[in-house]
């Protein structure tokens, strides 16, 4: 009796133990884990895209992570995935900041620019514009027909989100009757079943958008897209060598195509005041 009773002891701390392990394995850098002088933090967000696991995201991005450590001082570079995109600006500015910072919610990266000191290093070479979709069988033709009409966003804190609304002002569009959902994908889905007349969404969709029959009516301006932004504590030096070691990569494959990056451009600080000149914000 006793001795079973050990036994079932030992195997839940078994299992405890392996559940743990599972953890850190699914998650490889919790914020909470951020370290020591031997390692550093990679924050990484993938805006609304996808609904993509922590684990998924921290694998995606390991090729890169390595690479990084590998070409600066031989550190450990370490992955924390962030999904929502509020969580990933609480993580941003708060008092442990990481020294790298990936993000595609462009208009939040601009803010961390603007408002608290993180310095831009590169961005992919093609703007970003968003676009508004509406099905093939719409009779709205373009921007002027959209007034009073039901157009669906993504995320609220979106950079197709922001932009959309910006392009809404500078077009004049008066009072269409504007709501969001969380991802990229469920905008074109109700565009389609006809619950939204017509919605905005990023280039990627509005390409499969067009080549599935729908139409596109027009796009917002071009802004600075997806970027790698380093730590307000980051010298000029570290700054350099970041960036640096970012245009290096440059022509390789493996890493950026894992992150569906074709290539590093040098990043300018007036492209992100410029973009929430645009926004508003």
């Amino acid at each position: 009796m006793n001795l079973s009773h050990s036994q079932s002891r030992l195997s839940r701390r078994t299992l405890l133990r392996g559940a743990a392990a599972a953890a850190a394995c699914a998650v490889p850098l919790g914020w909470a884990q951020q370290a020591a002088g031997d390692r550093w933090r990679l924050l990484v967000n993938e805006a609304v895209t996808a609904d993509l696991s922590i684990s998924m995201l921290a694998t995606r991005y390991r090729g890169w992570a390595d690479y990084m450590g590998a070409k600066i001082n031989n550190k450990q570079v370490l992955v924390d995935p962030i999904i929502d995109i509020q969580r990933f600006l609480q993580q941003a500015m708060s008092d442990q900041k990481p020294l790298l910072v990936f993000g595609k919610s462009v208009n939040q990266l601009a803010k961390l620019v603007r408002d608290h000191g993180y310095q831009p290093l590169v961005r992919r070479p093609e703007p970003y514009q968003a676009a508004f979709i509406v099905s093939k069988d719409s009779p709205i033709r373009d921007f002027s027909q959209l007034s009073g009409r039901k157009l669906l966003l993504p995320d609220t804190n979106s950079a197709t989100a922001a932009v959309a609304r910006a392009e809404i002002r500078r077009q004049g569009i008066r009072e269409p009757f504007m709501s969001h959902t969380r991802f990229q994908d469920s905008v074109a889905g109700q565009v389609e079943t006809g619950l939204a007349e017509a919605g905005v969404v990023n280039p990627t969709i509005a390409r499969k958008w067009k080549e599935a029959g729908g139409r596109v009516i027009g796009e917002t301006q071009p802004v600075v897209n997806w970027s790698v932004l380093a730590s307000p504590k980051a010298t000029p030096d570290m700054v350099a060598r970041l960036t640096d070691s970012l245009l290096a990569m440059n022509g390789q494959t493996g890493a950026l195509a894992e992150i569906g990056v074709k290539q590093w451009a040098r990043a300018d600080r007036k492209e992100y005041i410029a973009l929430l000149e645009y926004t508003g914000e």
